[in-house]
């Protein structure tokens, strides 16, 4: 049977390839949909992806190439590289628990106080950042 629709799916690394295989299994066995793996290369963190990716015969094409293809649908479980390329419909997706994850401390040197009683746990006085 020849594929009917074409899914692209977009890996940033390891972590980023075992969420997008997650989401994709609402594809498995189904042979109207081929989908096919591109990197974005944009990862400082992207060692062991290529093996990861082989090892699971996960079918690769070049970025460059990627973005030249018709295809239906382009999933990412990372926000990295040049996704703004990609000219087909484009799926975003968080690639693990702590995206968006609410950052309950001020990162700035000298400004927290563990002391106990100087936190206020009132609703409304915390202003958390997010992460992602």
């Amino acid at each position: 049977m020849h594929a009917e629709r074409s899914v692209l799916g977009i890996v940033h690394n390891v972590t980023s390839a075992t969420r997008l295989l997650d989401l994709l299994s609402a594809f498995d066995g189904d042979e109207r949909v081929q989908v096919l793996f591109t990197r974005t290369g944009s990862s400082a963190l992207d060692e062991g992806t290529d093996e990861f990716l082989s090892a699971r015969g996960m079918l690769q094409i070049p970025w460059n190439e990627a973005i030249t293809q018709p295809f239906d649908l382009a999933i990412a479980t990372n926000r990295g590289g040049n996704l703004h390329d990609i000219p087909f419909p484009l799926v975003g997706a968080p690639h693990g628990a702590g995206y968006n994850k609410k950052l309950t401390r001020n990162p700035e040197p000298g400004t927290r106080n563990p002391e106990p009683g100087t936190r206020n746990p009132e609703p409304g006085t915390r202003n958390p950042g997010l992460s992602g």
